[in-house]
């Protein structure tokens, strides 16, 4: 039911939480590495584009939806109230770049027909949203894009975006493909606000030979439902994340376009396909994304069932331990909250919402006179959930509720029998694809035998923030919400869509991830921590992974290995969990953070040094030549019991190559089979040396010595196969060195790795 910062690779916390406010450049020798990068939209939003994923934070205040379009190679992240603006203000690549506006484009030749196109929302007004047009023969030509209604009296051109309500093409095949927000009933058209829902329409192929009218019309678009049969779920906050498309031409490349949507970014969890006719010319794929979990909160009056949704927690905290649900069950008579001097202690005070007072101030309210819950009926027909302000707590659990629903309750003063479920056991992320045409049953059955299991056990104290991602064979980056998981340490059964085509990937900051710094507090630093593998499942596969598991230690991120390319060599080395999980991790901009050290050695010299991102290119010799890479880590934040401090040091020999060619650094792997405490009553450890490739070792040398005080001594201990029995309890420190036959080495050090009981 959460996010927010989008996170993200986000509200939508769109996963991403940098450990340090800024990272300077690291020592001249060491240039630093391109790759990912955030850019900030003109309306504050900002977009993290990195090897991970995509991931996009929507400025303070601000829940829309994203346009999201990969075109040319370019990608653009246009927010849902910018619609009407040139794309080209949101081309994240070529803002990246700091490219100039693209010089006109030559006009098409020869005969042009008009298109005019028209949009009509669910509830038959004119609809708010976007038009694509595609040459489906050749995508060189008649590529272009609308906004939905657009402007009667700007001139039709064949220009790839303005502001008309027509395009001049080109006769021929095309696709014309739109998506289009129904508002409320309450709220302009195609105005300003928070549409109800999102309805992707269209022809994906039609013959255009003259002058015409397109009418994209919502209404003949089919409502896309999810059956979970072996588990209750519901579509609550964030339910609905991608409704994503690509049309792919006969000759030329693909487009791909689609709406991203975080908490908060629709008032209905609701999303509407149009069937169509299979396309003949091309490819043609549609797919919607949903996140389900057991209901977050359930209601019933007498015989009646509610529909209450939470308001998206960014609107009233920062993490989600500020923000108070419903736990359990609860049985409470409803009572008038707007009535003065009404009791209701152990009470559901209904409140009516109105325009100039916030909501946290009607909870207070109601919570100052004994409430144990508060719902908020809209104002008028259908829901809203316009807090009024932000960035005020709420004292009470909070649900708001459509105006039928609530002057319902008020009339017959019924007894609640409320359901809370902070923290599901379950979590389905499903991805149903329609290709080469949508079809017209869009009743989609998620039964546990047709999907994979992964059960995910998240480590150590306090809630994390996660997410998982999904990546279609066209999609050229992953997106992906992130969410609160809270009751942790905890594990959680969470299935995913069994496709070969569908491949996915995890991600978890810890501590978690602050929504949007409404309530700031102690400045933290935070490890994210990325899987480094991304993979398709199989039906029935069952699979376990673990996040943030001790001991936290010096690591090599598998997706970026330490390669050297001719007389260059590119680093990049971080902090990796017991799962080989990496994060990034330097030294914090503030006090109490992480401090790091990052120094390269060739032949005993020092040639790089940074207390910044541990990554970049060294432009060496070519001779053969000792080089040994150290990475000193500690974390001073307050509170930190383990893996407080860690060094690592890797020797290996290079010399210029003329390939690509990753280098044999060696890795340890530990397991001490701990509880999601990172404690363990076992005095087993269990070591494996591999390189950063994952090839296997021939060791020369494998020792342990481990520490009970926090490193101030050290004792000798014997293993023997890999496997080493420890003694004494407490927090245990590790220190392993390891060699192979061809001389390179590892020595790591970690204080404090984890607990024996």
């Amino acid at each position: 039911m959460w996010s927010r910062t989008a996170a993200a690779l986000g509200l939508g916390a769109l996963a991403f939480a940098a450990p340090a406010a800024a990272a300077p450049g690291p020592a001249s020798a060491l240039r630093a590495e391109a790759g990912a990068y955030d850019v900030t939209l003109p309306t504050g939003d900002t977009v993290h584009v990195g090897s991970g994923g995509t991931r996009v934070t929507p400025a303070a205040g601000r829940a829309p939806a994203f346009s999201v379009r990969n075109s040319g190679g370019d990608l653009y992240v246009v927010p849902g109230d910018r619609l009407a603006d040139d794309p080209e203000r949101y081309n994240v690549t070529a803002l990246h770049e700091r490219r100039r506006p693209a010089a006109p484009e030559p006009k098409a030749s020869g005969e042009l027909v008009t298109v005019r196109v028209r949009s009509i929302a669910r509830d038959g007004r004119p609809g708010l949203g976007t038009a694509g047009f595609l040459n489906v023969k050749d995508a060189s030509i008649g590529n272009a894009h609308r906004p939905l209604p657009g402007d009667p009296e700007e001139p039709c051109t064949d220009e790839r975006w303005n502001g008309s309500n027509c395009v001049r093409l080109v006769p021929g095949t095309y696709s014309v493909m739109g998506v289009v927000a129904t508002m409320p009933s309450w709220a302009p058209s195609t105005g300003p606000g928070k549409p109800l829902n999102y309805s992707l329409v269209g022809r994906p192929e039609i013959e255009i030979t003259g002058d015409t009218e397109i009418v994209l019309d919502a209404r003949k678009a089919e409502e896309v439902t999810v059956r979970t049969p072996e588990h209750a779920t519901a579509p609550g906050l964030g339910a609905i994340s991608h409704l994503m498309w690509t049309r792919g031409p006969a000759n030329g490349p693909a487009v791909d376009e689609g709406v991203y949507l975080g908490e908060g970014a629709t008032l209905e969890q609701r999303v509407f396909l149009q069937p169509t006719g299979r396309v003949r010319t091309g490819t043609f794929e549609a797919y919607t994304r949903w996140r389900l979990e057991a209901p977050a909160i359930t209601m019933r009056a007498g015989s009646r069932s509610l529909r209450p949704e939470y308001y998206p927690a960014a609107y009233f905290s920062d993490t989600s331990d500020q923000f108070p649900r419903l736990d359990g069950s609860a049985r409470m008579p409803v009572a008038d909250g707007d009535r003065p001097g009404a009791d209701l202690r152990g009470r559901l005070a209904l409140v009516r919402r109105k325009d100039g007072v916030p909501v946290a101030e009607q909870v207070e309210t109601a919570a100052r006179a004994g409430a144990r819950m508060v719902a908020v009926y809209n104002d008028a027909p259908g829901v809203n959930d316009d807090p009024g302000e932000y960035g005020k707590p709420l004292k009470v659990p909070t649900v708001r509720l459509s105006h039928e629903e609530g002057r319902a309750l008020l009339r017959e003063r019924a007894t609640v029998a409320a359901k809370g479920t902070v923290d599901s056991p379950y979590q389905y992320d499903l991805v149903f694809p329609e290709k080469g045409r949508i079809s017209e049953n869009l009743d989609y059955v998620a039964r546990t035998r047709d999907l994979a299991r992964i059960d995910s056990a998240y480590h150590g104290g306090g809630a994390m923030t996660a997410a998982r991602y999904s990546k279609r064979p066209w999609e050229d980056f992953a997106l992906a919400y992130s969410r609160p998981v809270t009751g942790t340490p905890r594990t959680r059964a969470e299935y995913v869509s069994a496709d070969p085509e569908t491949e996915w990937s995890a991600m978890a900051v810890t501590p978690e991830q602050p929504y949007n710094n409404a309530f700031p507090g102690p400045e933290t630093p935070h490890f994210v921590l990325v899987e480094t593998k991304s993979r398709a499942y199989g039906a029935g596969e069952h699979d376990t992974h673990s996040w943030g598991e001790g001991p936290l230690t010096g690591g090599i991120n598998a997706q970026s290995p330490i390669v050297r390319a001719g007389d260059q060599i590119r680093l990049r080395v971080g902090m990796a969990d017991a799962a080989q999980n990496f994060s990034d991790a330097y030294s914090s901009l503030f006090p109490n953070g992480f401090v790091t050290d990052f120094r390269v050695y060739r032949d005993d010299e020092l040639v790089a040094q940074t207390a910044y991102r541990p990554s970049g290119v060294l432009t060496t010799t070519p001779g053969d030549a000792g080089y040994r890479v150290e990475y000193d880590f500690a974390n001073n934040t307050p509170g930190t019991r383990l893996s407080t401090r860690a060094r690592t040091s890797w020797t290996f020999r290079s010399a210029h190559t003329a390939d690509d060619t990753v280098l044999p650094l060696l890795q340890i792997g530990y397991d001490a089979a701990l509880d999601p405490h990172n404690r363990t009553r076992s005095k087993t450890l269990r070591l494996t040396v591999r390189h950063q490739d994952g090839s296997s070792v021939r060791l020369r040398g494998l020792s342990l010595q481990t520490s009970l005080d926090d490193g101030r001594t050290w004792t000798d201990v014997a293993v023997r196969d890999g496997v080493a029995r420890l003694r004494g309890k407490g927090a245990v420190s590790l220190r392993v060195t390891a060699g192979d036959d061809r001389g390179n080495a590892i020595t790591q050090e970690t204080v404090r790795a984890y607990e024996l009981r």
